[in-house]
């Protein structure tokens, strides 16, 4: 889809003073000079080769021959849970405002001179090209391994001069808020202590196990409430699955109360946790779900002592007020 992209940083930027003319994206691809490597754990996000695909769509929908920074900002706004989306919404920034005038500019500027009809493959201009390399500038300098969707918008503000800056600043955001939104969206959602890991050699499904570790996580005080999870497309990168797996363990934890989702704002672990079962149906359920712990145990030789002992140990850090009997 894009040569190169995840693997190297191009050089040879256009200046913003030239004329902005269009590039092929083998001939963009290539024009890294002796190809230095981004470097251990750089690479670009799937969310964000998703959105930088989206930017050709979006120039397709519009009937343009060519990819600018507007049809990159469209693209980046396609989902309002996607990562940038949601960092414009959190500074304030109307996202219904930001579509209607890049897609507004986009025609006038279309309308300009430009070739009419449709080609299959649409074409980035120099000035997309730049505002993408100082997107991964932007994330070199924030010490980000990962180039994502937040590094692309903060690329598009750089860039200064296309259409996509100008509407941003006609709204009101800054390259440096928006730079200091970019820095926090990386430090103040998942506490960086928490982590979902899944074990491929478990008999349990990944599905399964981002559901549990996520509730272990609220269990243990890692996930305190209000503290946002990753977006959907992000945490399947992450994880290396399927976006539909991660989607899907989402709902269920929506479903028990453990997260909302709002909109824009993502999805959050709950402020309450209110219980799902009655007080008087809790006993007779927790012995069935201890049950297979207590035949593992027989089978390991533990006694019933250890056994205490041991689900002591595992309540440690969940109930600590609660004892063993």
């Amino acid at each position: 889809m894009f040569s190169g992209i995840g693997t190297r940083w191009w050089r040879g930027v256009t200046s913003p003073q030239e004329r902005v003319k269009v590039l092929p994206i083998h001939q963009w691809a290539r024009s890294s000079g002796d190809g230095a490597a981004i470097g251990p754990g750089h690479h670009f996000t799937q969310e964000c080769r998703q959105d930088l695909a989206g930017a050709r769509a979006e120039a397709q929908r519009l009937g343009h021959q060519f990819v600018g920074t507007e049809h990159m900002l469209l693209a980046l706004i396609r989902e309002s849970s996607g990562t940038a989306a949601r960092l414009l919404a959190d500074l304030g920034v109307d996202l219904g405002q930001v579509r209607s005038r890049a897609e507004r500019a986009a025609r006038e500027g279309a309308d300009k001179g430009a070739a009419k009809g449709r080609i299959a493959v649409p074409e980035y201009t120099s000035r997309a090209k730049k505002a993408l390399e100082l997107g991964m500038s932007q994330a070199r300098a924030l010490g980000h391994a990962g180039v994502g969707s937040e590094h692309i918008l903060l690329g598009l503000l750089d860039e200064k001069k296309g259409i996509a800056a100008r509407v941003l600043h006609q709204l009101g955001l800054t390259l440096e808020e928006a730079r200091t939104a970019a820095r926090r969206e990386r430090t103040r959602g998942t506490p960086p202590t928490f982590r979902v890991m899944i074990d491929d050699a478990s008999d349990r499904s990944i599905y399964e196990q981002i559901v549990a570790r996520i509730q272990e996580g609220v269990a243990t005080g890692l996930l305190r409430p209000g503290d946002r999870l990753p977006a959907v497309r992000q945490l399947a990168d992450e994880l290396d699955v399927s976006p539909g797996t991660v989607a899907r363990a989402y709902t269920e934890l929506e479903r028990v109360s453990v997260v909302v989702t709002d909109g824009a704002r993502g999805t959050r672990i709950a402020q309450g946790q209110r219980p799902i079962v009655p007080a008087c149906e809790r006993p007779a359920m927790l012995v069935g779900l201890l049950r297979p712990v207590v035949v593992a145990a027989f089978h390991l030789g533990a006694t019933s002592s250890e056994l205490r002992e041991a689900l002591a140990g595992a309540m440690g850090d969940i109930l600590p007020h609660s004892k063993s009997g």
